[in-house]
């Protein structure tokens, strides 16, 4: 089982059967142990909140329509909790694209709602640093991740706190980074998604080994 609080996890959404396949990591997201429910379309509807219900159903249908890179952010409701989450893939393709649709939507849930529950404006301050150097680095950086994954500022900088956390490096560090993959990728949204998504699968995929070897 990965170490820590359980933040991303991967789904596959099969578009013919309307079936999802989660890993343990969505389900404990959700509020379930893995494996508890079976995760129908109803049920992940169910658990979005009721304002950004509509928008999630938009941005799957038109993954599905186009299999373009998505990226949609939202609350799921878990419980009385609200949990405030990133939803990003793309579609794939089996056999010769007949339908005009993709045949399934694969990609990752981030959940940010830890980062953002412990967000104070002391703690931003020391996250920062307190050089300009260092803020003028970190808002370019929140920049990148507000247009590449559709955030507003808190949350993008509840994902650089994120990716800190998880690398076990500074703030700082992460933001030099992020813009330097921005800077040698094509900075156009589904290129920069892309250049992003590939830092997401490389943690994504180290949790689940160590998971894999924990078990």
């Amino acid at each position: 089982m990965p170490d820590g609080p359980r933040q991303t996890g991967r789904f596959v959404f099969h578009v013919v059967d309307e079936r999802w396949e989660w890993d343990d990591d969505v389900y404990v997201i959700h509020g379930y142990a893995p494996g508890e429910v079976e995760p129908t379309t109803e049920l992940v509807m169910r658990h979005k909140h009721e304002h950004d219900r509509e928008l999630v159903e938009q941005t799957l249908q038109e993954a599905i329509g186009d299999g373009a890179p998505f990226n949609v952010y939202y609350r799921i409701v878990v419980g009385e909790r609200i949990r405030n989450v990133v939803l990003c893939g793309e579609g794939q393709y089996d056999g010769d694209r007949t339908s005009g649709k993709v045949d399934r939507l694969v990609g990752y849930y981030v959940d940010l709602t830890p980062e953002l529950e412990a967000e104070t404006t002391a703690a931003a301050d020391a996250a920062v640093a307190a050089s300009a150097a260092s803020r003028d680095t970190i808002e370019q950086a929140k920049g990148i991740l507000m247009l590449g994954y559709g955030l507003d500022a808190d949350a993008a900088f509840a994902m650089l706190k994120w990716w800190s956390r998880n690398r076990n490096v500074k703030v700082r560090e992460v933001a030099d980074r992020l813009i330097q993959v921005a800077r040698e990728g094509h900075v156009s949204h589904p290129g920069l998604r892309r250049l992003l998504d590939a830092l997401l699968d490389d943690l994504t995929a180290s949790r689940t080994a160590r998971g894999n070897r924990a078990g």
